[in-house]
């Protein structure tokens, strides 16, 4: 999964800086499952600025709409585990 996210990427989707880490759009901590439709690529820097700062928010929408663009049928709700009782 992790090499099909680096050849759609590249780089940074943010800052297009090269030298970049997988980022889960919905953490696995929240039960975000590590497919490509939950995953970009970020910079370690933009990577801390999505994880641990104020921007997070600002972020998660730019990612949101990136990821959007890259799959038409792209949904969220698809992108977390789901509980047989849920």
């Amino acid at each position: 999964v992790r090499k099909i996210v680096w050849e759609r990427d590249k780089w940074c989707i943010l800052c297009g800086k090269v030298g970049t880490d997988t980022a889960h759009y919905i953490s696995k901590g929240s039960g975000g499952l590590g497919i490509e439709q939950n995953l970009v690529l970020l910079c370690r820097k933009c990577h801390m600025d999505y994880d641990q700062s104020g921007k997070r928010l600002i972020i998660k929408e730019i990612i949101k709409s990136y990821l959007k663009i890259q799959y038409s049928n792209w949904d969220e709700k698809k992108l977390k585990y789901r509980r047989k009782y849920e």
